[in-house]
């Protein structure tokens, strides 16, 4: 029926315009090819790409020559492939055809439709919060629960779990009352269900330009509180930027935030600890040294010159250079990585160059001699003021 109106009404368009072609009887056998390839693929004439494909992968799997099924047949095989080739040009074609309708203004229908969906999407997590709120509705996984009977709670038997979850479901029920008779009377106070009601209409504000606009509507709201006022380069020209070549620009602007926000990368702060060791284990040299005599050392003082080094080769020479072999595997550059400590070297400079148990004593007499004469001195002034005033 369909086909005889197309046809007589080509005919009435031809004696009106002769030299116009309408191209019906194509249409037509082109109509007739993708039933005949839907009948290929077992399914009616009309059905959508998602049936077409569901369909060609279930005949696939019988007649594919490799299938080992007893219904297996290449020619089968290549006509069921043929048809749904066909089929998704069909699809393909009537895709291209709706987007070509949309003309010019096609970017802007695009840029309405991801409007809707993103307007729809933040509808759908509104009311997901709205029923977590009222509700308390939370989802747990099932595959983290101990049993999948009473949401997972309880130990024991069922009949004890069933008991336990009552409980629980008891406490719950008790816990929504009170929540819903404290928001009955917030919702009587007039400044809460004022929040509430601004909190509300706050949600409803859509972003028409995405992210741009959020971002835009963020500066100009700290512009207008006043966080662009005072700041510390108001005015200035901005500082000069310290490149290094060796490292990449991402890892140095992950370093500028780390340093400016208090913190340093892991290899500066390990080169801080080995420094301040070092510098122990040199003060404690230098503590040993003053308990000791001059050079050369009598054999008391040997022995507990070497019992003391021993003990630091054990406890802090051993944690030194541990912390110095880690420097070593984190710095950017072999110029910066450092040796074991010389305790041997150290030592025998310490023992030549140190302040012995003499020089310890004799600054300790100097500063009782000045000390003494300091106080001397002020009781001198003070006895010359108190006879000034006997005078008087």
């Amino acid at each position: 029926m369909l086909a005889l109106h197309v046809q007589t009404s080509s005919k009435r368009l031809a004696v009106k315009w002769p030299n116009l072609w309408i191209p019906v009887q194509c249409l037509h056998s082109r109509e007739k090819d993708y039933l005949v390839y839907y009948k290929e693929l077992e399914l009616k004439g009309g059905s959508d790409q998602a049936a077409v494909r569901d369909a060609f992968l279930k005949l696939a799997k019988k007649v594919h020559p490799d299938s080992g099924h007893s219904q297996a047949n290449a020619e089968k095989f290549q006509k069921i492939d043929n048809a749904y080739r066909k089929l998704l040009e069909k699809f393909s074609s009537e895709r291209w055809n709706v987007n070509k309708c949309e003309g010019e203004f096609g970017l802007y229908y695009e840029q309405k439709r991801k409007w809707r969906e993103m307007e729809r999407e933040e509808e759908e997590e509104e009311e997901e919060e709205e029923k977590e709120k009222d509700y308390g509705i939370k989802h747990t996984a099932p595959q983290h629960r101990q049993y999948l009977s009473y949401e997972g709670i309880g130990i024991g038997t069922p009949s004890q779990r069933q008991r336990q979850y009552t409980k629980v479901r008891a406490q719950r029920a008790t816990s929504s009352v009170v929540d819903y008779r404290i928001k009955r009377i917030s919702e009587g106070n007039t400044e809460t269900a004022m929040v509430d009601r601004d909190r509300k209409e706050a949600r409803k504000i859509r972003t028409r330009y995405g992210i741009d606009r959020i971002v835009d509507d963020v500066i100009q709201e700290a512009m207008a509180r006043g966080d662009f006022d005072n700041l510390s380069l108001a005015g200035k020209p901005l500082p000069e930027r310290n490149i290094n070549p060796y490292v990449d620009t991402t890892t140095q602007k992950i370093n500028e935030h780390l340093i400016n926000n208090g913190f340093a990368p892991e290899w500066v702060m390990v080169d801080k600890e080995v420094r301040q060791k070092r510098e122990a284990v040199r003060q404690r040299l230098r503590q040993a040294r003053q308990r000791l005599g001059p050079l050369p050392l009598t054999p008391d003082d040997q022995t507990l010159w070497q019992e003391m080094l021993d003990q630091l080769a054990a406890t802090h020479i051993r944690d030194l250079n541990r912390h110095i072999n880690k420097l070593n595997f984190l710095v950017p550059l072999m110029t910066q990585q450092l040796t074991h400590f010389p305790l041997k070297r150290e030592a025998e400079q310490v023992l030549r160059e140190g302040e012995t148990r003499e020089d310890v004593e004799r600054r300790r007499r100097e500063k009782e001699e000045i000390e003494r004469r300091k106080e001397e001195e002020n009781r001198g002034w003070l006895f010359g003021i108190f006879r000034l005033f006997r005078r008087i």
